[in-house]
């Protein structure tokens, strides 16, 4: 059964009867937001409410989400075939639709994955889903305080900073305000991370034709949680300081090492930039 969106149909609201208690299915949720227009089951009505104001604005909206995915996907190849076996996920909403434990685990089981994220119930539900494996938890936490991030007792027992480490944060740098300092946070975890250690950011951004299809997204967000901050190319640059940052560069997601050719064609109507960035031996 599908919506009249097209993504699959909930009209129960309550797929699991042991859903942990502090998830309120009356409460819009930004990572149930993205699930839902990634196609997922963990949302409920007013995410998916939201979400079609949102596709009503941008028609291309869950192409987009979807662009992000594969993009991490493509990402995740990269570090693991490095060698990178621990992941930090900043950001992170709710874990499904192949997410980063899962694209860890398909080459690793014994990968190590923390989700970080600041809802309450997003968390809740992310180790709900996560709660039948050893090798990956989520912890509640704000991710711009990178030293309660990194004190966190489930980071430290699964993550060992000696080693390299593949930070992501996927769609959720543009929800750091400027007065936050986004790249100072970055700039603390990458002082906590061994050679090799990879960036793995994706970004909104104002830059190109659809720049005015972006603020008008944002004036939707600013009625329901923190305004977003979409970046310039050279913004986001500065997010990688002391990183290598892999070829080709910060380019719109499709365009970032596509599997085929054609898979770059319309990359341009895709406004999130992706860049992947490593961090080599200190001189």
């Amino acid at each position: 059964m599908t919506d009249q969106t097209g993504a699959p149909g909930n009209d129960a609201d309550a797929l699991f009867d042991d859903l942990p208690s502090n998830i309120d299915t009356d409460v819009f949720s930004v990572a149930r937001l993205y699930d839902f227009l990634l196609g997922g089951k963990h949302n409920f009505a007013p995410d998916r409410d939201f979400g079609r104001r949102l596709l009503a604005i941008e028609p291309n909206g869950r192409m987009i989400l979807q662009q992000n995915r594969l993009w991490l996907a493509r990402a995740m190849r990269v570090m693991l075939a490095d060698g990178v076996r621990q992941f930090l996920d900043l950001g992170s909403g709710i874990p499904t639709q192949g997410y980063v434990h899962e694209l860890a685990h398909a080459v690793d089981p014994a990968a190590k994955v923390v989700y970080i994220d600041n809802d309450p119930p997003a968390v809740s539900h992310s180790n709900y889903i996560l709660r039948d494996g050893a090798n990956a938890g989520a912890v509640q936490a704000d991710m711009i305080d990178a030293e309660r991030v990194l004190g966190d007792p489930t980071v430290k027992s699964l993550i060992d900073f000696d080693q390299p480490v593949g930070i992501t944060a996927l769609a959720a740098w543009h929800f750091v305000d400027d007065k936050d300092d986004p790249a100072g946070v970055l700039a603390a975890y990458r002082r906590t991370l061994a050679p090799g250690s990879y960036l793995a950011l994706t970004h909104a951004t104002i830059d190109g034709a659809t720049g005015d299809i972006v603020r008008n997204v944002q004036s939707q967000y600013q009625a329901v949680m923190k305004n977003p901050s979409p970046r310039t190319r050279d913004q986001i640059a500065g997010f990688f300081e002391g990183f290598e940052i892999l070829e080709p560069g910060i380019v719109n997601l499709p365009a970032w090492r596509p599997d085929r050719p054609e898979d770059a064609e319309g990359a341009e109507h895709v406004w999130f930039y992706g860049a992947l960035g490593r961090l080599a031996a200190p001189a």
